[in-house]
């Protein structure tokens, strides 16, 4: 049978190549896959690669068999004519390179899924998360897991905070943090750390990011893990009776003489809650606190005090990173909004590779005292850079981002506060050049949307290439609250 195959290998490769239905096949199949490289899993295409894999293989098949069966078989004349081999040959060779260039933009500077595949698949790993109860491993125990596949620096810093979340039987619910530092060899190394039990079971590792490492002994590891190790958490949260706890750590801080839920903890566990401050208490501080609570249950904020100089340490905490933090918390930018005295949203950068950067979305519900990550991608890609940010209520928001390009702009919205996003589509509009007389869309960069009257109004403006008509900007509006929109006017630039 092979050599029967073989003998016949030649005619039915030419047979395959010069079939009209497989070149059409063919070219259907390439053009779902350069899309699904580029946009991921949409609409039918995945059962349209399924159709065209079945009629690949019936038509290979059937081919065979015919031109073995029949080894005095000659193709009908069209198909037999050098002239419409060499028109085939050249049809396939096109089919290949247009989408096969497709799919190589498509994998390289973020342009599409595959190139977040490529990215998964070069950096991300996953650890399965054994030691998931903080009443018996406290946080020691997810490090001990990461670690014995993935050897961590010994002396860690975090980039951001660390943020913890577990039910009232102690299992992990949620955590996340940012943390660096240098290997054996002082290479530098940086560990972006997530789980969430309701997506995996796995501890989700990004390695090699942008943590902007500054090496500030304020915001050290080793003191998380020793304070929670001596905190009897157990304990500490019976008296709320909560199903849900939460506990966070951004380093040392400075509280001044405010000693609300502060205690000072020993390592084995004896703690004395401070009635009264004769100087400022700094410390490494973790908080175990009702989330949605904290003002109503004034949190429980531990200090360890031991031999560690880390924990002798009374110099106050760099001022100039409080005082910076303190200015955002005070006011809406870019990458943050206030809905309320209290409750707020933020954009923080997560990593940043090849021009374009990744953000999570964190949110406060008092007054910016502790975040908690709601959307470790609310993007779902990279960007260049945050436009903006705004939320009409605790439901309906909408997020702003700038291409790596820099010359367009893309909207996001949400209707569940933030747990998901969706990219807005508008209808460009269309304008006509005098000079020209050709047509352009100079209209890509919308700003945030507002509410006035019912209606939403969004303006988009033009990029950093735009220059029509004096840097104008087209006005759309939509009756259902953001989801659709319809171009209105022309606004000039004032």
């Amino acid at each position: 049978m092979i050599s029967i195959f073989k003998e016949n290998a030649k005619r039915i490769l030419l047979s395959l190549v010069t079939n009209p239905i497989l070149i059409i096949v063919y070219g259907i199949f390439c053009y779902e896959l350069a899309l699904y490289c580029k946009y991921g899993r949409m609409n039918y295409n995945i059962y349209i690669f399924l159709l065209c894999i079945v009629l690949f293989i019936s038509i290979t098949t059937f081919t065979t068999m015919r031109v073995i069966k029949n080894r005095e078989y000659e193709s009908k004349k069209l198909t037999n004519s050098i002239a419409w081999r060499s028109i085939s040959i050249i049809i396939i060779v096109a089919i290949t390179s247009f989408y096969g260039m497709q799919i190589y933009k498509s994998a390289i500077n973020y342009n599409g899924k595959l190139a977040w595949f490529i990215e998964r698949l070069k950096h991300e790993r996953s650890v399965k998360l054994k030691h998931n109860n903080i009443y018996e491993s406290g946080v020691e125990g997810i490090f001990e897991d990461i670690n014995k596949k993935y050897p961590l620096p010994k002396k860690l810093y975090m980039a951001t905070d660390f943020d913890l979340t577990f039910h009232s039987d102690g299992t992990i619910t949620a955590f996340d943090t940012f943390v660096y530092g240098k290997n054996v060899d002082g290479k530098e190394e940086t560990y972006l750390i997530s789980y969430n039990e309701k997506k995996s079971e796995d501890i989700t590792i990004i390695r090699d990011g942008y943590a902007k490492p500054d090496y500030d002994d304020d915001k050290l590891v080793e003191p998380l893990i020793k304070t929670v190790k001596a905190i009897p958490v157990k304990q500490t949260v019976r008296k709320w009776n909560e199903s849900k706890y939460g506990l966070i750590y951004y380093g040392k801080r400075n509280w001044g003489s405010n000693t609300e839920g502060i205690i000072n903890i020993t390592e084995d566990g004896k703690g004395q809650s401070l009635k009264e401050a004769a100087s400022d208490i700094i410390g490494y501080t973790v908080s175990i606190y009702v989330p949605g609570k904290e003002k109503e249950l004034v949190p429980a904020r531990y200090n360890l005090i031991c031999d560690a100089s880390w924990s002798k340490s009374k110099t106050p905490p760099n001022e100039d990173r409080l005082k910076e933090k303190k200015q955002q918390d005070l006011k809406n930018e870019k990458e943050q909004f206030f809905l309320s005295k209290e409750v707020g949203y933020k954009l923080n950068m997560t990593d940043k590779a090849l021009g374009s950067a990744f953000y999570s979305l964190s949110r406060t519900s008092d007054e910016g005292e502790t975040w908690e990550v709601i959307n470790p991608d609310p993007f779902n890609r990279g960007i260049g850079s945050v436009s903006g940010i705004t939320f009409i209520n605790d439901k309906l928001g909408f997020l702003g981002a700038v291409r790596p390009s820099g010359n367009e702009g893309e909207l996001y919205r949400t209707d569940d506060g933030g747990v998901s996003f969706k990219k807005v589509e508008y209808p460009p509009h269309e304008v006509k050049l005098d000079h020209t007389q050709s047509t352009i869309s100079p209209f890509d960069s919308p700003s945030m949307p507002y509410e006035k009257d019912g209606v939403f109004n969004m303006l988009v403006g033009q990029g950093a290439d735009g220059d029509y008509n004096g840097d104008s900007s087209a006005l759309y509006q939509s009756k259902d609250n953001g989801e659709t929109w319809e171009f209105v006017e022309e606004v000039k630039k004032k």
